[in-house]
This record gives C-alpha cells, sequence and structure tokens, in this order.
C-alpha cells in the first residue's frame, strides 16, 4: 500500500492544480528585459511555459528584448538577434502561447541613432516569421497606443514609451503610423481608455512611471562602494569616492531614461492624467531589472528581471520589492478580480515569492475629453546639460 501514496499524492496534486485553473479566465505571462540567453533567462521561460494554460494564456514582453543595443543587421549579427528572439517565444508560441513584444530603449539602438532603422528591422524579421500569434506591438516603430483585444473582459494597450524619449528622428511624418504627434498618442489613449471603461486595462509599457531602483534613483552601498560589479560582478575593487560620484551626478543630471529627466517626467504626468480615470487597469512595465508591485494611485506592476537584476528599495507606494530575477503572472478569475503572482530565480529553482489580488471596481462610462497637456504639435524645453565620456558638458539634442 506504501507504493501507491505517491501516486496517490500526485493524483490529487492535479487535481488540485486543474481546479484552480479552472477559476481562471485569462493568463498573461509579464516578463521584461529578456533579451539576453543566460541560466536565468531560460529557466524563467520554461516556467512560464509549463505554467501556462491552454486557450487561455498570452504572453507580454516588456521591453529590452535584445541586448545590448537591439537587432543587428549584418549577417552573422542578424542571425544571433533572431536566436536571442527565439529564445523568448519558440517554447511559447511551440504550446499555442500568442507572444506580443513591446519595445524598449536597448530595442531602439540603447536610445541610439539607429534605433528606428532597428526597430524596423525587427518588425520585418518578425513578420518573416509568418505567424500570426507572433507580433511587436506597437508595430512598425509607431508609438500606439496599439489595442488588443484579449477576451469580452480583457484588453492590452500597448505602448511604445521610447519613442516619446528617443532623442534621434521617428521619421513619424513620413510614416503610415496612426498617431504621429504626442497630442495624437493621448488623444487616441483617451479615446481607447474611455471606451472600455467597463473592461480590465492592462497597460504594457517599456518604462515605469514610479520605481525605487536605479532609474529611480536608488543606489545600494555596494554600488556605491564597488561601482564596478555593475559592469561584471566579481569586480569587487573598492571605489568609495568614485563610486558615489556617478549616482550624484546622474541625479543632478538625469538622463531620459531616467524617471526624473524632463522629459520623462512629462510623459508620466501626460499619461497618467488620462490612465486614472479608470479604476481597473493595471500598469505592466520592465525597464528597471527588478520586480516590484506599487500603488501610487494607479496599480503598477515592474517585471523587469527577465535576464538581469539590480538592487531596489521598498518606499512609501511598495507593496513589494525584490532585486532577483523572476517574473509576474497575471490572472483574470471568474469574479473579475486580478490575482498578480510574482517568481523568482535562484539556483535552486523558481518559486513563488508574493501574490496580490486587485478587486474589480464597477464603473459607469464616462464623459471623453481631450488631454490638455501638450499644447502643440512640438514641445521645445530646455534640459540640463549632460556629462559625456570627456567630462565636458554638452546639451542633449533638441526634442521634438
Amino acid at each position: 500500500m506504501k507504493k501507491r501514496y505517491p501516486l496517490l499524492c500526485c493524483f490529487l496534486f492535479c487535481l488540485l492544480h486543474l481546479h484552480a485553473q479552472d477559476g481562471v479566465k485569462q493568463r498573461v505571462i509579464l516578463i521584461g528585459d529578456a533579451g539576453e540567453i543566460n541560466p536565468a533567462q531560460e529557466a524563467i521561460i520554461n516556467d512560464a511555459v509549463q505554467k501556462s494554460i491552454p486557450g487561455k494564456t498570452i504572453a507580454l514582453f516588456l521591453g529590452d528584448n535584445i541586448y545590448p543595443r537591439g537587432f543587428q543587421f549584418t549577417a552573422g549579427q542578424k542571425e544571433h538577434s533572431l536566436a536571442i528572439l527565439r529564445s523568448q517565444f519558440e517554447k511559447l508560441r511551440k504550446n499555442n502561447i500568442p507572444v506580443y513584444f513591446v519595445p524598449g530603449n536597448h530595442d531602439w539602438d540603447k536610445s541610439g541613432p539607429e534605433g528606428y532603422a532597428k526597430m524596423r528591422a525587427v518588425n520585418e524579421s518578425i513578420a518573416e516569421q509568418l505567424d500570426s500569434g507572433l507580433q511587436v506591438i506597437p508595430p512598425d516603430a509607431c508609438p500606439g497606443p496599439y489595442e488588443l483585444k484579449v477576451s469580452a473582459d480583457l484588453v492590452v494597450v500597448a505602448m511604445d514609451t521610447e519613442w516619446w524619449l528617443y532623442p534621434f528622428d521617428t521619421h513619424a511624418a513620413e510614416s503610415d503610423c496612426p498617431c504621429k504627434t504626442k497630442r495624437d498618442v493621448l488623444r487616441k489613449l483617451d479615446d481607447i481608455i474611455a471606451r472600455n471603461h467597463d473592461k480590465l486595462i492592462i497597460f504594457a509599457t517599456h518604462h515605469p512611471f514610479k520605481t525605487h531602483g536605479s532609474h529611480g534613483g536608488y543606489y545600494s552601498l555596494r554600488e556605491h562602494l564597488f561601482p564596478l560589479t555593475d559592469l561584471n560582478k566579481n569586480l569587487y575593487i573598492p571605489m568609495p569616492v568614485i563610486g558615489s560620484l556617478y549616482p550624484l551626478l546622474r541625479k543632478a543630471f538625469p538622463p531620459a531614461e531616467d524617471l526624473g529627466n524632463l522629459l520623462y517626467r512629462d510623459m508620466i504626468n501626460s499619461v497618467n492624467e488620462i490612465l486614472k480615470k479608470h479604476p481597473n487597469i493595471i500598469h505592466a512595465a520592465g525597464h528597471e531589472h527588478t520586480l516590484q508591485l506599487l500603488d501610487n494611485g494607479l496599480l503598477q506592476v515592474v517585471s523587469g528581471s527577465g535576464s538581469k537584476h539590480t538592487p531596489v528599495k521598498k518606499g512609501k507606494e511598495s507593496l513589494y520589492a525584490a532585486d532577483s530575477n523572476g517574473y509576474v503572472l497575471a490572472d483574470i478569475l471568474e469574479d473579475r478580480r486580478v490575482l498578480l503572482r510574482y517568481f523568482t530565480w535562484s539556483r535552486k529553482g523558481i518559486k513563488e515569492s508574493f501574490d496580490y489580488t486587485k478587486p474589480f471596481v464597477a464603473t459607469e462610462q464616462p464623459a471623453a475629453s481631450a488631454p490638455q497637456s501638450i499644447a502643440a504639435d512640438s514641445v521645445v524645453m530646455r534640459l540640463k546639460p549632460r556629462i559625456q565620456h570627456s567630462g565636458r558638458f554638452s546639451p542633449r539634442p533638441v526634442w521634438r
């Protein structure tokens, strides 16, 4: 009889697992910054595949899908870029899980001059796979917002936030993009939010609108004392004064990829003015190589540790923060609540480390209103200078 106990336990576990899945109407896999193939990334993808529910699951990759500088053009480099993308989507697609890639700043040539061309190239390469279940959203280096109707209760709205911050030409005027200016983006976003007032919305971007990691100005004691460990985790060379200089300069002259930057703040304020009208929005982002859940009037998931992880602290808005590799599952339940589950990776394996349930709030259709945050098609502002590697000050390029 003893030999039957393991089989009985396995059978009961499977029954409980299936029962738990029965209560899930839709599962969304949220993985950010997974564009480097390494043991953590491979384990996270494999775990996400195992936790998928046939016919009920989609996967959102939240930017920085190809490190270090996005899609490469030459023959050998192109194959390497495709291999990085395949490492993320191939196993999911074999299990019939639709996969959507949201662009990040590294995909735009790490905000470099070839960013637009690289985004066009990655769109073409994804299209060449001839797979309708595999897309870049928003497509074609357009800013979005892109509306993806997942089910009767769930809509994903994807926006390319790097397009907003990008310091070079986005070729918007000559493109086929539905939105060519920031004003267009905000108007369309306002319309989408109003039309879906009775649904759950996952607003998917690369950049978070709140964070307590390095892009939000936090640096750990290790980073102050051993700054070279950011380049190589084994370079424990004490540089206490120099190590503190970089964070101070970065706070004083925040780059476009940090929340303290004026353009970044403009984007946050303009978009949040629209999002706050809807009580059933979850903002899902990457960029910060951490796992976070923050509630600052808008619930925000940061899931940006698909292949890298960096220090983070808990702030007053933080419900959860971890400097571990991992990912997040968002389950839409039968009663329209959303169960968020955080999974962290270590050499011992992957474990569930945190969960949170967001209730659904019944709403009435709001009156549509055009956003007023941008009064013209172009915004000219004087930004603080940044420090180049030469040590001299030079201004940022003129922004659209």
